[in-house]
């Protein structure tokens, strides 16, 4: 299948790991210069999770709503996720967090093994690792 939506910008590190911008609308700056820049505007909108809200009361503050929202991967996610997870110019996809934990709860975690999170090397800078990737 051909992709519908721009393709996920991919840079090599200086540790040879290729990094795929999964659907970040901002640039991705790594410890050893290198910078995987952001998403095209159209793929940032189609890597936007589906999500269901369960609202309650917030314990204590009368007429304020406690959100707990539940993400869920659609069609496109999950077909744009598995190309990139067959793409054998790609080592890793980072996703957002969310993402991350719709594929657990997809049951897809062991079938999307290149799908990571960032790893903060340095909150000041906001650099990332090179070599660690939350999983």
């Amino acid at each position: 299948m051909t992709n519908i939506i721009s393709p996920s910008p991919v840079v090599t590190l200086s540790n040879g790991v290729r990094v795929a911008n999964f659907s970040s609308p901002h640039p991705f700056n790594f410890t050893d210069g290198t910078v995987c820049p952001s998403c095209e505007s159209d793929r940032v909108k189609a890597g936007s999770l589906d999500r269901e809200d369960v609202e309650s009361p917030f314990p204590g503050l009368p007429g304020v709503v406690a959100v707990i929202p539940k993400f869920k991967l659609n069609n496109v996610l999950r077909e744009e996720l598995r190309q990139l997870q067959f793409d054998v110019g790609v080592d890793v996809v980072l996703v957002p967090f969310p993402v991350l934990e719709a594929i657990r709860e997809d049951g897809l975690y062991n079938e999307l093994t290149k799908s990571a999170t960032i790893c903060v090397a340095d909150r000041l800078t906001k650099a990332i690792f090179i070599d660690r990737f939350c999983r």
